[in-house]
């Protein structure tokens, strides 16, 4: 018994030592328990208390770190394809429902006391938290002191009260959904037109067609009705309802409603905030009554924030309350209650001296009630009879003035308005998919919202200005050019009001005139929102043209009439209205400059290339190609339609719109190519994009060439440095092009090898790939055509000429690799050679090559090298080389014409370059063709032409140089067929038939002791060239030469013709005669080099007595066995 005792003194003791502890935590914390459910703490639960709960909560809700409910960022509003949405209050909306803690334990309340917890549940005998002191305590003697308004004068404390009361609440709290203040609108319109009225006035049949109209369900309405209708329980004299139309009936609904209306706690929930939100909204625009539009922080809105926080939050308590009499719930609500019913008894604006008097009354009124309510309700210490005697004492807001309406205040009551006037103007077509004008025509409003908008004190001109943003709503639901002339119209009309009816706008006892003034900001706002991004829009006009021109006159008349407000006096519309009507017929001249475009235009331009641009990003020489195609068309619309809408409003427009275009693609340009040093695929592609981007900028001529984006000077040093590269490329590929080819025809019918038509094909496409930046470089794309052209001239095709020269040695002198030295020998009676003019010819030319053998017993390496060359290099071949030659000349021509890119100055410089290559190429082609009539001549035809003609004296009478020309006949077929042209083939063979009329001379005048004549053989020798001429001039039936012309033969024969005819037919005295004369100084058709030839090949005694004497003579030196031969032909 004794242990037992002992025991229950230590459990006793301990309690004692927690209710000590607690008490401590409670003192020192008391600015933060207070309105938390800890400010209800007695004596029958304290020691109940869960500590671990108390010392989480605390944590969480210390200033030092404070703890914020989750909250949710919803995304701006959309409004549904198949559904009116309606206006909503101009704040960002949240979701449906604020945001609720998963945190039972947050309720918080203001450092601010707005009660006393002492006065209020001194009965209860509650646990006391020190802190200030309430502006409702009766029992307090500084209670007056530390009221709300004394306690706002202490800018230090306030300003942490604030900051901590912020700290504590969401986001955005006490915003609505666009849907859920739909709700709140319609509740708004049944409490005024259904409950507001008696049973009789009801006209069930247009409620049911508005019902229908706001796509209100009739389970929702008829849900409405039953939650908005006063509890019977709570409609007695002593908790009388306010008026319908009055915000404070939402307040007292929320002091009296019956928990059990609702199914679930979540729908309860709902309703319970919409009713919250609404009060809150309408209280906070009381206490901005001087600027309702100021977005600045307020602490006394965030006091009336938290205690709404709080009694929202009241819900998580576990379990939450079961009805509006639980003390949690009730508690907290009596916070907000006499805090609001402050906001009232000190707002100028509802206790203003017109009402007075009935205030006086209606507080008489009340006191009475409040007087027996007092006596049957010992809960609260307050009585209302106490706090009428003295305006400045604590009254609950559903208590204050029962009959009195307290009106929503402006802008609530405008934005709840809006929401439903929208639903009267505006229809779904279901048809069409858009939404149809079904309102008046005359910007009337329909007669079932009249009694709605007279109970909300809306004038009928503020009726006009709310269909503003109707029209607004109703173009950002359905974009549509009907809707935007509609808010014209309507602008206009209350443009009318404003220059001959400012009364009806400035009249200071409405809000017409502030709420004209936010809502032209607004139309302002939103057009600049839509102007500075055209590219956003996505209406059904097309093109948009006419969306933007009228969006850029709505917001010149809308920015004009709102600064014509702003500069006229308010109270000005004082006097009478006829006087005021008469002088305030001054109109808004709309002086809107065009500069106040130009950012809309930069803007509208910078968004849709961001927009492109952001799906390359980060742009590279590999994807650059591609945005700017996606680029291209992007502009072009841009400037044709987008664009265009501004032109009225800024002349400029397009030239602004393309400059914007420049400035951001040239940043774009910049990082593209920075850093880039070699030519690659891509960057080719990319510039080839660049420059056909740059075509189209100058296309437009809107800007000058030197605001363009600056493509070539990124472009060009890269290009330079390929430039240099390519003249090593240049000599690298002619080397490999030249060593592959086999100089044979590319087919029956292309008789060019490979080397020419690969050389070419490279430069071209070098100069492909150079044109494709053509546009880019600019002015700079002429300078570096032709240093491609001068590389490709010098290392390609100067040098490919010098290899034709060197590999066919058309460029030696002939007389060293194909012409035959004289051979005349003198004339002596003993010698070697003429032992006798008996001696056969056969053994003549035997005894002469055998010694011709022992001369040169040492062979000469240049010679053996010119033999070599000479058995290498085909007759094929080298008509080839011809061709190659020719295609190269041809190619040169087709080069200038083609590629000078319709440039007349390049053209002139490209000419200017390759026109001593093409004459050097020509002498080179010349050369090539006299050597190859040399060639076949005096190398391929040498035994059957230069050993065999006339070497078997004395000529006879048969034919003697027919088969001789024969021979010629393979040589003349290869040629023919190897060569591109007849008119080539031509060319060869005239010069064939040159070379052999040079070797005729030869065997006449140089042929040497093997061959004789005798002025008889003038005559055959003669008939000989006519059938020479007959030969290579190849005459048709007509007589008409077909190969070599009778002119050309002819310039070659006559000289040979004039030797045969005037010398060679004469005795060898009168020759010796006429070499006489030329040493007296007489004319002489022939030299005497020419003479002495003739004489040398005479066998009768006349001569060889002459020529014996001659020895020595220089003359005869010049024409001796090995001398060099100067043709006569």
């Amino acid at each position: 018994m004794n242990m037992s005792n002992k025991n229950n003194i230590s459990v006793q003791q301990l309690e004692n030592d927690k209710k000590q502890l607690l008490e401590y935590i409670f003192e020192m914390n008391s600015q933060i328990l207070k309105y938390s459910k800890y400010s209800i703490i007695n004596d029958s639960n304290f020691l109940s208390l869960n500590v671990e709960e108390l010392i989480q909560f605390l944590r969480k809700s210390s200033p030092q770190q404070p703890t914020h409910p989750p909250t949710q960022h919803p995304p701006l509003p959309a409004i549904p394809n198949k559904s009116i949405t309606p206006p909503y209050p101009s704040p960002p909306q949240p979701n449906s429902t604020s945001p609720i803690s998963t945190n039972s334990n947050n309720i918080v309340s203001p450092t601010t006391s707005v009660t006393n917890n002492n006065s209020l549940y001194e009965n209860n005998k509650q646990h006391l938290i020190k802190s200030p002191q309430s502006t409702h305590s009766s029992n307090s003697s500084t209670s007056s002191n530390n009221s709300l308004n004394n306690n706002n004068n202490n800018n230090n404390n306030n300003n942490n009260s604030n900051d901590q009361i912020k700290r504590l609440l969401p986001d955005n709290y006490g915003i609505l959904s666009k849907d859920q203040f739909h709700f709140a609108s319609y509740e708004t319109y049944l409490l005024i037109c259904h409950f507001g009225r008696s049973n009789d006035l009801i006209d069930l049949e247009k409620e049911e067609t508005f019902r229908i109209q706001n796509e209100i369900s009739k389970v929702k309405h008829d849900g409405f009705i039953k939650a908005l209708s006063p509890p019977q329980s709570a409609n007695n004299n002593s908790n009388k309802p306010p008026p319908f139309s009055s915000i404070t009936y939402r307040l007292w609904l929320l002091k009296n409603f019956n928990f059990n209306l609702f199914d679930t706690q979540e729908s309860l929930l709902i309703w319970l905030k919409r009713q919250l939100y609404i009060v809150l909204a309408s209280f906070s625009n009381l206490i901005k009554y001087n600027d309702p539009y100021d977005e600045k922080d307020n602490s006394t809105i965030n006091q009336l924030k938290l205690l709404c926080y709080n009694l929202e939050i009241s819900f998580q308590q576990d379990p939450p309350p079961q009805s509006n009499q639980d003390t949690i719930y009730l508690t907290l609500f009596n916070n907000l209650d006499y805090f609001i019913g402050n906001l009232i008894i000190k707002s100028p604006i509802i206790n203003n001296n017109n009402n007075n008097n009935n205030n006086n009354n209606n507080n008489n009124n009340n006191n009475n009630n409040n007087n027996n309510n007092n006596n049957n309700n010992n809960n609260n210490n307050n009585s209302p009879s106490q706090q009428h005697n003295n305006l400045n004492q604590p009254i609950q807001a559903t208590k204050y003035q029962i009959d009195k309406i307290i009106p929503y205040q402006f802008p609530l009551n405008t934005n709840l308005f809006e929401d439903l006037l929208f639903y009267s103007l505006f229809e779904f077509d279901d048809d069409s998919g858009s939404i149809k004008f079904i309102g008046d025509e005359h910007f009337r409003v329909s007669t079932n919202l009249k009694p709605f908008s007279v109970a909300l004190k809306i004038t009928p001109t503020m009726e006009m200005i709310c269909q503003l943003n109707c029209f607004i709503l109703a173009y950002n639901a359905d974009p549509n050019e009907r809707h935007l002339k509609r808010l014209q119209l309507s602008l206009n009309a209350i443009q009318n009001l404003i220059e001959h009816s400012s009364s009806l706008i400035q009249d200071p006892n409405t809000s017409a005139g502030p709420l004209l003034k936010a809502t032209l900001k607004s139309i302002a706002q939103w057009l600049v929102k839509f102007l500075s991004d055209v590219h956003s829009y996505r209406g059904t006009t097309s093109p948009p043209t006419k969306d933007i021109h009228l969006c850029c006159s709505i917001y010149v008349q809308s920015r004009e009439m709102w600064n014509y407000l702003s500069t006229t006096s308010l109270s000005s519309s004082s006097s009478s209205s006829s006087s005021s009507s008469s002088s305030s017929r001054n109109s808004i001249q709309l002086k809107t400059s065009e500069g106040s475009f130009i950012s809309f235009i930069t803007s509208s331009v910078s968004k849709h290339y961001q927009r492109i641009s952001e799906q390359f990003k980060p742009l590279t020489l590999e994807n650059f190609p591609e945005f700017v195609d996606s680029l291209i068309p992007e502009i072009k619309l841009n400037l044709d339609v987008y664009t265009s809408g501004f032109k009225e409003f800024n002349s400029k427009s397009k030239m602004l719109a393309l400059t914007e275009v420049v400035n951001l693609y040239s940043a774009d340009l910049k990082l593209v190519f920075a850093d880039v040093y070699f030519l690659s695929p891509m960057l080719i592609q990319s510039v080839q994009s660049a420059s056909n981007f740059q075509i189209m900028l100058e296309k437009f001529d809107l800007i000058p060439k030197d605001s363009l984006p600056p493509v070539k000077t990124y472009v060009s040093s890269v290009i330079g440095t390929w430039c240099q590269n390519q003249e090593k490329d240049f000599t690298k590929w002619f080397e490999n092009i030249f060593k592959l080819d086999k100089f044979t025809p590319l087919d029956k019918d292309v008789k060019h090898s490979s080397s020419v038509v690969d050389m070419f094909t490279m430069f071209y496409q070098t100069i492909s790939t150079l044109a494709k930046m053509k546009g880019s470089l600019s002015d700079n794309f002429p300078a570096f055509i032709l240093t491609l052209s001068a590389l490709f001239n010098a290392n390609c095709l100067l040098t490919y000429n010098t290899q034709i020269e060197q590999m066919t040695m058309c460029n030696q002198s002939k007389h060293t690799t194909l012409y035959p030295t004289s051979l005349n020998e003198k004339i002596q009676n003993k010698g070697k050679i003429r032992k006798s003019i008996s001696t056969s010819s056969n053994q003549i030319s035997s005894q002469l090559q055998s010694s011709l053998t022992m001369s040169k017993a040492i062979p000469d390496p240049n010679q053996t090298v010119i033999q070599t060359k000479l058995q290498t290099m085909t007759l094929q071949k080298l008509c080839i080389c011809v061709n190659n030659l020719d295609y190269i000349l041809l190619n040169i021509n087709t080069y200038i014409n083609e590629h000078s890119f319709n440039n007349e100055t390049l053209r002139g410089k490209l000419k200017e370059l390759f026109s001593s290559t093409q004459i050097t190429i020509a002498d080179t082609l010349k050369s090539l063709v006299d050597f190859i009539g040399t060639r076949v001549v005096f190398y391929d035809c040498k035994q059957s032409i230069i050993e065999s003609m006339y070497s078997s004296p004395p000529l006879n009478t048969n034919d003697r140089i027919s088969d001789i020309l024969e021979s010629l006949s393979p040589h003349l077929k290869t040629i023919y067929n190897s060569t591109q042209s007849l008119e080539r083939g031509n060319d060869i063979l005239a010069s064939v038939s040159r070379s052999f009329l040079q070797a005729m001379e030869f065997t006449l005048l140089y042929g040497g002791p093997t061959r004789y004549f005798q002025p008889k053989d003038a005559e055959l020798i003669e008939y000989d060239l006519e059938l020479a001429k007959d030969f290579f001039l190849d005459r048709d039936d007509n007589g008409v030469a077909t190969a070599v012309s009778d002119e050309l033969f002819e310039s070659y024969v006559g000289n040979l013709r004039k030797v045969v005819q005037l010398l060679m037919d004469l005795s060898s005295d009168i020759l010796i005669e006429q070499y006489d004369n030329t040493n007296k100084g007489k004319s002489s058709q022939f030299s005497k080099e020419i003479i002495l030839c003739v004489l040398v090949h005479r066998n009768d005694k006349p001569s060889r007595s002459f020529i014996k004497k001659k020895l020595n003579d220089p003359h005869y030196l010049s024409i001796k066995k090995n001398s060099k031969i100067n043709f006569l032909t």
